[in-house]
């Protein structure tokens, strides 16, 4: 009894032994597979981060030519009203027009010869006064020289003085 007492605790030593071993296996492998799933978890976050990233950059890009393509809508319809405003503006210069309207809407016709007064004008007064006015201004235009003149000499003065 004595033998098979040792040979069933040498045959258990001998389970244990092989059943530490293999949890020891285990234990390294799972390690292994915990390091490989964390980088391939990684991976995939930063494939998913540019994806993300093209994503928004594309829809920003696609953002940009719409706005573009309606300001350029924009501009042809301003281009046009544009032509249509040269157009009647070209339309309202013309003098034929303008008489035409002033005839109808305005009820306006040429004036007859009594309703026309003529004015007398004496060129030499006319001449006289012109040279009066000229000279009235040169003086002025003298005075306003002259206190140009001193007032920047007063704000050089000044400013040599700050110095």
């Amino acid at each position: 009894m004595v033998l098979a007492r040792k040979e069933s605790a040498y045959i258990h030593e001998q389970v244990e032994e092989k059943q530490q071993p293999k949890t020891r296996k285990n234990k390294k492998l799972k390690k292994n597979y915990k390091f490989e799933k964390f980088v391939i978890a990684i991976a995939l976050a930063t494939v998913f981060a540019f994806s993300i990233l093209l994503l928004t950059r594309f829809m920003a890009i696609t953002e940009v030519k719409h706005r573009v393509n309606s300001l350029q809508n924009q501009i042809e319809k301003l281009e046009t009203e544009k032509e249509k405003l040269r157009v009647e503006v070209e339309k309202v210069s013309k003098s034929g027009w303008i008489e035409n309207e002033a005839k109808t809407r305005l009820g306006m016709d040429y004036p007859s010869s009594d309703q026309m007064i003529y004015i007398n004008i004496n060129p030499t007064k006319v001449a006289m006064l012109t040279s009066e006015i000229n000279k009235a201004k040169d003086d002025n235009f003298g005075q306003q020289d002259e206190n140009k003149n001193l007032s920047s000499f007063f704000s050089k003065l000044v400013s040599y003085i700050r110095i």
